[in-house]
């Protein structure tokens, strides 16, 4: 297995990055070691490359032996300070993880970057070293150089290989941290839930408050006269001359559902209504006001005399 270079001739890397980075390995390197460095990457001599924060590391077949050595180029990571600026600037712009797994680094992030002299590339030669279990010296070596033009390619396809170099990771620029960091967040969080309930608890005990009001209301509206509900014909005296007419069934008021009189205060004190009583009636009145044959049916109801007999009251 091996990492050949996808560029056959030419410049190596295309994108701006890829370029800067590119020109800044270049100028470390004799064009001599530089143009055979070319030459052995292309030829598929890099078997394998490993990136890591602050290192990338590869093996190398060596062209004269045919064995392989490791080569390694160190990058220091970044600073503190340019960290802090570098992820501000990319929180502000939610989209750039996103196009830099796409193989895009925006121009106006670059911009910004430049505007605060921040730079994803090493600043010079005192961030960047090299070495070569070759030990072929002064280098840097042929085998370092061809592990130069693979991480350039390598950048070139992939922006955030130079962001794993530097010691960032996609989640940085994707994930900022509150100000006061997570406990002050899920304190916050907290509170509100906790106000969010209180608000809750109190429009439910103003909204019970509210129904209990109303149904005191209704009560105190409908409670019960102490007076039983008996029609004027009903509650006549013993012995009164006029008849009581039976109530229409249209015009009795419908008590399924009307409350209990004997739950009512002063209910058990009100005097018994009395009863009708055919026998003490006029049975000529009741003649009159609902005809013979219901005057005889009542009567017979209530075991009263038949009003056609004529001994019948008021006959």
């Amino acid at each position: 297995m091996n990492v050949p270079l996808r560029s056959r001739r030419g410049q190596v890397g295309t994108s701006p990055l890829a370029v800067s980075l590119r020109e800044l390995l270049e100028a470390q390197m004799p064009p001599s070691r530089a143009t055979s460095g070319k030459r052995a990457a292309r030829a598929g001599h890099v078997q394998w490359i490993d990136i890591a924060p602050g290192a990338a590391r590869a093996e190398v077949r060596d062209e004269m032996t045919g064995n392989g050595v490791l080569a390694r180029l160190d990058v220091r990571p970044i600073l503190p300070g340019d960290r802090e600026v570098l992820l501000r600037i990319a929180h502000a712009h939610p989209e750039l993880p996103a196009l830099l797994v796409a193989g895009q680094f925006p121009a106006d992030v670059a911009a910004e970057l430049e505007a605060e002299e921040i730079s994803l590339l090493p600043r010079g030669i005192e961030e960047l070293s090299h070495d070569c279990s070759c030990h072929d010296w002064p280098g840097p070596c042929v085998h370092v150089a061809a592990l130069a033009y693979v991480l350039v390619e390598a950048v070139d396809a992939d922006p955030t290989v130079l962001l794993t170099l530097r010691g960032v990771t996609l989640e940085d620029l994707a994930a900022p941290i509150p100000r006061g960091g997570a406990r002050a967040g899920a304190e916050r969080s907290s509170a509100g839930a906790v106000a969010e309930r209180a608000g809750a608890g109190a429009a439910a005990d103003r909204s019970g408050a509210g129904a209990a009001a109303e149904r005191g209301g209704a009560a105190a509206g409908t409670e019960p006269s102490a007076e039983p509900m008996v029609s004027d014909r009903e509650a006549a005296a013993p012995g009164d001359d006029e008849p009581s007419a039976p109530a229409d069934a249209s015009d009795t008021p419908d008590t399924s559902e009307a409350p209990d009189a004997s739950s009512a205060p002063g209910a058990h004190d009100a005097p018994e209504a009395p009863r009708f009583d055919p026998s003490r009636a006029d049975a000529a009145l009741l003649v009159d006001a609902l005809g013979m044959d219901v005057a005889r049916v009542l009567a017979r109801f209530y075991g009263a005399a038949d009003p056609a007999a004529p001994d019948a009251p008021g006959s």
